[in-house]
């Protein structure tokens, strides 16, 4: 099984066996956070994701509904994906839409997965910037069943470069179908390596094992290991970051009335980032946004795309 493109690409942090008193003397006030992240493989940081750009990034997309046939950002739409303005108002309009990437089109956005506490924290684990790669925002629980990110998210050039931020863009309700998460289940011997078909650990298109069959098989190991589900409730302002290879879920929705409005970020490192994300390729220029040592470089697909109101926020960031 490939289980090599995993563990020989993880971070230092995750080094079998990494002196952890050597390792983390000089980390400061992040020593505890990381011994956490490497202990559980989830960090949570309180009040520090600042209101005003949550505000942005909600009336962003509130903008972004009331004039979609001017935009193409993918969306997302009972697993349909496909431009936003091919999808007609009563479809988009409701609640479980799902917006990928929107911070190619938000300045809000940006500056969301750009915030100091975040970038600081990563950079820690990366030994280095990291890098914006991909987003998602939804207003809806996903009550998506137990499962791990990198089997999707891998376009990242070292598999084990990966990490994740959630941003609640309001207080959540446990009702809501808050995410929930299983502590420690980042670490291999807990997680295992689930073979997809043709003994590849990530799913292709050509795999003949489905998602349902990984959710079935993560439950296993997390039921053979006694790991218990952690319930996240956040206020807005707080922000959750999680390991690439953590298991969680979309907990149960108990009041369809309620919503779990949210933005999700996916991080590589700067050397993982891949070439064809950035415009000219290798170079870092002037399609990407530095800020609090962390990058978010414009895809070279969307970069005349029409952009949203909170775009403007965007010369106000150190441009490269």
């Amino acid at each position: 099984m490939e289980k090599n493109l995993w563990t020989e690409t993880v971070p230092w942090i995750d080094a079998p066996d990494l002196d952890i008193a050597t390792a983390f003397k000089d980390c400061g006030d992040l020593q505890e956070k990381l011994l956490e992240w490497r202990e559980r493989g989830i960090v949570v940081f309180q009040d520090v994701i600042p209101p005003n750009l949550i505000d942005a990034l909600v009336h962003d997309v509130e903008y972004l509904l009331k004039h979609y046939r001017d935009f193409d950002l993918l969306t997302e739409v009972n697993a349909l994906i496909k431009p936003i303005n091919q999808f007609e108002y009563s479809e988009i309009s409701t609640s479980k839409v799902k917006y990928n990437s929107i911070h190619s089109i938000s300045g809000a956005a940006i500056l969301l997965s750009l915030n100091k506490v975040i970038s600081r924290f990563l950079q820690k684990i990366f030994n280095g910037p990291s890098c914006v790669m991909q987003s998602l925002t939804f207003y809806k629980g996903s009550q998506q069943p137990i499962h791990i990110d990198y089997p999707y998210v891998r376009t990242q050039t070292k598999l084990g470069h990966l990490a994740a931020s959630w941003i609640p863009l309001e207080d959540i309700h446990p009702d809501s179908g808050p995410l929930a998460y299983y502590p420690g289940s980042h670490k291999v011997e807990v997680s295992g390596f689930f073979d997809w078909g043709n003994r590849s650990i990530l799913m292709e298109k050509d795999s003949d094992k489905t998602p349902q069959e990984f959710a079935e098989y993560l439950s296993g190991r997390v039921k053979k290991f006694n790991i218990k589900p952690e319930i996240f409730v956040p206020k807005k302002g707080d922000v959750l970051i999680w390991h690439g290879n953590l298991m969680h879920e979309g907990s149960l929705i108990k009041n369809d009335l309620l919503t779990r409005k949210s933005y999700v970020t996916h991080y590589t490192s700067l050397e993982a980032y891949p070439e064809d994300y950035k415009i000219n390729n290798s170079e870092i220029n002037d399609g990407a946004v530095y800020q609090n040592g962390s990058y978010c470089f414009e895809y070279p697909w969307v970069r005349e795309a029409r952009k949203l109101p909170s775009w403007s926020l965007v010369p106000s960031i150190d441009r490269i």
